[in-house]
C-alpha cells in the first residue's frame, strides 16, 4: 500500500470537486412517493423533478402525387386522448406520464410487504409497498417509496435501497397510527391535484416532501443517513457500495476526514477492516506501522513500540481512514462495554451470517454472538478468565470480528454535577468544613446550590479519611468539574488532566451524591 500525493486544490474547490465526483457515483437517480388513498392514488412527488428532453421535429418528406387518390392515402393510428388532470398529465424524463407511472408501479394488495423491482426502457424502480388504514376504519390503501437507480446497479444495492424504501414506509405508517399522517397527506394532495402545478402546490402543503429530499441530498452525497422522520422515528441507512465502493473509494471529505482526526487522541486506537499489506515501493515507515498494530494497543503504544514519531503516526492513520482500510477504536481493555448495534447490518444479511459462519463455524450463530451484548457487558465478564486460553481466544476474536462490522460499539461513561433530589440523604457531619476547603469550593465553578453539600461531604470525609486525602479528593474534583457538562467521558478527562484511572474513579464515588453519570458511545469513535 502506497500513500498517495494529491495535487493541492483550495478549499471550497477541493470540496465541490470531491462532492460532484462521489455525487456521480451515486445509484441513486431520485425518489417519488406512490400514495393511494380514500381521495386520491397517484404519484404525488418526484424529485428531482426534471423535465423530458424535447423531442425532435419529425421530418417533412416531400412526396411525389399520384393521380391515384388511393395510393397518396397513408394509414394513420387513432386513439382516445388521455383524460388525465393534475398530476396524471404532469411528463416525466422517463418518457410516460406521472399517471402512466403510477399504474405501472401501484401493486395489487397480496403483493404489498414485500420487494418491489421493476425495469421500464433502461430505468430501474424499486421500493417496498406497506398498507396503511385510515383510523377507525378497515380499507387497506398503500404507501410506496420509490427509488429510481442508475444503469449498472447490482442486485445487492437494489435490495438496500429496498430495504430503504421500507423503513420509510414503516416510519409514515407509524405516524399515521399516531396521528393521522397519511390522512392529511392524501387531504393535501386531493387539494394539489386541482392546481395548475400539482407537484408544487403538493411540496408547499406536505410535510413528506421535504424528508425525501433531504434523504435524496443525503443518500446521493455520503452514501449513508441518520435522523429522525418528522423529529420523531428514527431512520438509519448506509449504501454500503456506494459509502465505500468496495474499499477503493473515498467514504468522506477530506476535510470530514481532517476534522475527525483533529479530534483523535494518542489513547485511541485502530482497527483494520481487512489484511492491510503495503506494497514493495510503499513508504517502509507505513509497513513498521502496520507490524505494531493490533486492536489493543492505542496510537501512542504504537508509536512507543515501532519509535515512529506520534505525528507521523496520526498521518497514517490519517490515510487508513480516508481510504477506508481502518476504522477508530479504543484499545481492547478489560474495562471497556460493549452493546450490540445491528442497525448498520441487519441479522437478515445472508452474506454477513456466512462471513461469520466461515470464521466462528457453526457452533457460534452471528445472533447468539450479539446477544452477549444485550444488556451492555464489560469486556472481563464476556472473556472470563476461568475459561480455556483456546475459548478466551475464540471470545476476543468474537468481539474484534463485531467491531470490524461495526455491529458492536462501546460506551462510555459521561458526568453531570447536579443538585441532589430533595428527598435524598445528606451527610450529617461531627465537625465543621475547614475554611481552606470552603474557599477551595467557592472560587470553583460549582453553582451555589451544590457548594454547600460538596463542603457537608468534605467534612463528612474527614471523620474517617485524613485531612491530606481528604483535601487531594476535593481539588481534583474541582479540577474536573468544568468538564462535567456531558461533554468528556472518563478517558477525555484522565487524559486531559493526566491523572491516574483508579483515583479519579476514587474521587467521583466519594463525590457521587452531586453528580449523575450516563453511558453512551462516543460519536468521534463510532
Amino acid at each position: 500500500m502506497t500513500i498517495k500525493c494529491f495535487r493541492a486544490i483550495p478549499g471550497e474547490q477541493q470540496m465541490a470537486t470531491e462532492t460532484t465526483t462521489f455525487d456521480k457515483q451515486s445509484h441513486l437517480h431520485a425518489v417519488m412517493c406512490f400514495l393511494a388513498g380514500p381521495s386520491i392514488e397517484k404519484i404525488v412527488s418526484i424529485h428531482p423533478y426534471r423535465k423530458p428532453k424535447p423531442k425532435a421535429p419529425k421530418k417533412q418528406t416531400t412526396t411525389s402525387t399520384s393521380s391515384n387518390p388511393i395510393q397518396n392515402a397513408k394509414p394513420t393510428l387513432t386513439c382516445v386522448e388521455e383524460t388525465n388532470y393534475g398530476f396524471g398529465k404532469v411528463e416525466t424524463e422517463f418518457d410516460m406520464t406521472l399517471a402512466m407511472l403510477a399504474n405501472a408501479v401501484k401493486t395489487q394488495e397480496i403483493g404489498c410487504n414485500d420487494g418491489f423491482d421493476m425495469k421500464i426502457n433502461n430505468q430501474r424502480f424499486v421500493g417496498y409497498p406497506k398498507t396503511w388504514k385510515v383510523r377507525g376504519g378497515c380499507t387497506n390503501y398503500q404507501i410506496l417509496i420509490i427509488f429510481s437507480l442508475k444503469q449498472g446497479c447490482d442486485q445487492h444495492t437494489a435490495a438496500a435501497y429496498q430495504t430503504l424504501s421500507n423503513k420509510i414506509a414503516v416510519s409514515m405508517v407509524m405516524l399515521q397510527n399516531y396521528f393521522g399522517f397519511l390522512e392529511r397527506e392524501d387531504k393535501w394532495a386531493d387539494i394539489a391535484d386541482g392546481k395548475d402545478f400539482p407537484l408544487q402546490e403538493f411540496a408547499k402543503l406536505s410535510f413528506l416532501v421535504q424528508p425525501l429530499i433531504d434523504i435524496y441530498d443525503e443518500v446521493r452525497q455520503r452514501g449513508n443517513i441518520h435522523k429522525y422522520q418528522i423529529n420523531f422515528v428514527e431512520l438509519g441507512f448506509c449504501d454500503e457500495a456506494h459509502a465505500l465502493t468496495r474499499l477503493h473509494v473515498v467514504p468522506k471529505g477530506r476535510q470530514d476526514i481532517d476534522e475527525i482526526v483533529s479530534k483523535i487522541k494518542p489513547y485511541h486506537g485502530i482497527l483494520l477492516l481487512e489484511d492491510v499489506w503495503p506494497t514493495p515501493d510503499a513508504n517502509p515507515v507505513v509497513a513498521k506501522l502496520l507490524s505494531h498494530c493490533s486492536p489493543d494497543r492505542s496510537i501512542l503504544d504504537m508509536s512507543t513500540a515501532s519509535g515512529i514519531p506520534v505525528f507521523e503516526v496520526f498521518m497514517i492513520v490519517r490515510h487508513l481512514l480516508q481510504w477506508t482500510r481502518a476504522i477508530l477504536i479504543y484499545p481492547l481493555c478489560d474495562t471497556n462495554i460493549y452493546t450490540s448495534a445491528t442497525s448498520p447490518q441487519p441479522l437478515d444479511n445472508s452474506r454477513m451470517a456466512e462471513k461469520f459462519a466461515d470464521q466462528f463455524g457453526s457452533k457460534l450463530h452471528l445472533a447468539a454472538g450479539l446477544a452477549h451484548f444485550n444488556p451492555p457487558k464489560t469486556l472481563d465478564t464476556f472473556v472470563r478468565n476461568n475459561l480455556s486460553l483456546h475459548e478466551q481466544g475464540v471470545r476476543a476474536k468474537l468481539v474484534v470480528a463485531l467491531l470490524r462490522h461495526q455491529m458492536l460499539m462501546q460506551l462510555h461513561q459521561f458526568f453531570y454535577i447536579i443538585k441532589p433530589y430533595s428527598n435524598a440523604v445528606l451527610p450529617k457531619p461531627h465537625q465543621k468544613c475547614p475554611e481552606d476547603f470552603e474557599k477551595i469550593i467557592s472560587s470553583s465553578v460549582l453553582s451555589r446550590d451544590v457548594q454547600g453539600i460538596v463542603a457537608l461531604i468534605c467534612a463528612d470525609m474527614l471523620d474517617n479519611d485524613a485531612y491530606g486525602a481528604v483535601k487531594r479528593k476535593l481539588t481534583l474534583f474541582v479540577k474536573v468539574a468544568p468538564m462535567m457538562n456531558g461533554n468528556y467521558h472518563l478517558e477525555d478527562i484522565n487524559y486531559i488532566h493526566n491523572l491516574d484511572r483508579a483515583e479519579i474513579e476514587g474521587v467521583f464515588k466519594s463525590f457521587s451524591l452531586v453528580i449523575a453519570t450516563f453511558r453512551r458511545p462516543d460519536f468521534v469513535a463510532e
